[in-house]
């Protein structure tokens, strides 16, 4: 049994299931491709470098996070 259907066949709810998969891909894609694996060991600084690095990257999707909550909680002015 397939689970494809064409897109003219579905309704709202399978539309957004499909932008939400393809959102989730594109983000674990985007994100595999920011994590290097070294083949070598790293030295103090490089490994200083990639802390703080991963400290920035953290604490923007943490704000990402808020405003998307504040964002979310906060009533739609028209």
């Amino acid at each position: 049994m397939s689970a494809a259907l064409h897109l003219t066949e579905v309704g709202p709810l399978e539309r957004a299931a499909h932008r939400i998969g393809t959102a989730l891909l594109r983000w674990s894609e985007s994100r595999a491709a920011r994590v290097e694996f070294p083949t070598r060991p790293l030295t103090t600084a490089e490994r200083t470098t990639a802390r703080l690095a991963f400290e920035q990257r953290t604490a923007l999707e943490a704000r990402h996070r808020h405003w998307d909550e504040f964002a979310a909680a906060t009533p739609r002015v028209r």
